[in-house]
């Protein structure tokens, strides 16, 4: 009868074609059920390590294409208390290569310390000259980035010859070679769970990282952020061109963790004499560990400070500097501030008002004047 049954099967007109059909898609069926069981399998396995394992599921789920077996392209954790001051703290990159179409793409990470340019002096000159030292291009690559925050560490991070209170994490989604548009609360999520995995296994304290804080780089020439642009210093804000006469001010400031500085050229708007058509402004504050050798480099001139200091005749310009001692953002602070003038009376008309100027705008109290000497 089985015998029957299977000859009169083979002998229909469509049947054969048909259950053969069926088992092809049954199969077909089959092998993509199991090849979707296993691509969710390793996708999740590579979430598990990622980053140390604390991306978050659904945001990274968000930004990938679920469809895709996902690949472990890059990972590096370093956070916990190694003691060697690494240079990446954490780094990965998650990245897919399109079964079908051939497309490619990725989701990269990585969170470095913050570390201050170090000063070569604490002279106003040298304090100036580490404006136009390049970071290393890994220490900018934020500026690259499609997102990125930068956390506070008030506990410090171990391992490093100077304080590291500060580290940024920056993260970019892209494929076939190009950024990503959108995706942003998903990207900030991811950045904000890294950021608080650095915070903590760093021990560095301070407030949890929220997606909230999470931003785009500062708009910029993102290949040079030391490229010379029109806005005024943080540490030049201060100064205003009315103040010596003049207008089309030239500054040139730097601001870091333990001294600002500056150094404003005006021209005259009403110059008295060919001499007379510029002036400059300079000022310094020196706080923390900085203060003693700043009192040993300026040694001599503070040595010679006077109330009513005269002027040498003869010179061709004055320079009158200005001593004060304070309490800024609650730091105890020595600073500096010189006035460079073609006319003695100018300088000493001026300078005391300028120090005024300069220490109210940094909301500094309990103000004491040093002295003044000419140079």
């Amino acid at each position: 009868m089985a015998a029957a049954a299977w000859e009169r099967f083979t002998r229909h007109r469509w049947l054969p074609k048909a259950a053969a059909a069926v088992l092809a898609a049954a199969l077909a069926a089959g092998f993509l059920l199991v090849r979707s069981e296993r691509r969710d399998a390793r996708n999740a396995e590579v979430l598990e390590t990622a980053c140390g394992g604390v991306l978050p599921r659904e945001a990274v789920r968000g930004l990938l294409p679920g469809d895709e077996t996902w690949e472990l392209r890059d990972d590096l954790d370093l956070t916990g208390p190694s003691g060697r001051g690494p240079r990446t703290l954490l780094r990965c990159s998650v990245g897919w290569d399109e079964f079908w179409g051939g497309g490619y793409g990725d989701l990269r990470l990585a969170a470095v310390p913050v570390l201050d340019v170090p000063l070569s002096g604490v002279r106003l000159k040298d304090v100036l000259a580490t404006r136009t030292v390049k970071e290393p291009r890994w220490a900018t690559e934020h500026l690259r980035a499609t997102t990125q925050v930068t956390a506070d560490c008030p506990d410090g991070l171990a391992g490093y010859p100077r304080p590291v209170t500060r580290f940024r994490v920056h993260a970019s989604l892209s494929a076939d070679g190009a950024e990503v548009a959108g995706a942003a609360e998903e990207l900030s999520e991811v950045v904000a769970a890294a950021a608080d995995h650095v915070r903590v296994r760093g021990g560095c304290g301070g407030r949890v990282v929220e997606p909230s804080d999470v931003r785009p780089p500062a708009p910029g020439p993102a290949e040079d952020p030391y490229e010379e642009s029109e806005e005024v210093p943080p540490s030049c804000r201060w100064f205003r061109p009315g103040m010596l006469d003049g207008g089309d001010p030239d500054p040139d400031g730097v601001t870091h963790d333990e001294v600002d500085a500056c150094s404003v050229r005006v021209t005259r708007v009403k110059p008295a004499n060919r001499l007379d058509h510029f002036a400059s402004v300079s000022s310094v504050s020196w706080r923390g560990r900085l203060l003693p050798e700043a009192r040993t480099a300026y040694g001599a001139e503070l040595a010679a400070l006077s109330r009513a200091p005269e002027p040498e005749g003869g010179e061709k310009s004055y320079t009158l500097a200005v001593w004060a001692e304070s309490s800024c953002s609650g730091a105890r602070t020595l600073s500096r501030v010189a006035v460079e003038t073609a006319g003695s009376a100018l300088a000493a008309d001026r300078a005391d008002r300028i120090l005024d100027a300069y220490l109210t705008s940094s909301g500094c109290r309990a103000v004491k004047v040093l002295g003044k000497v000419w140079k």
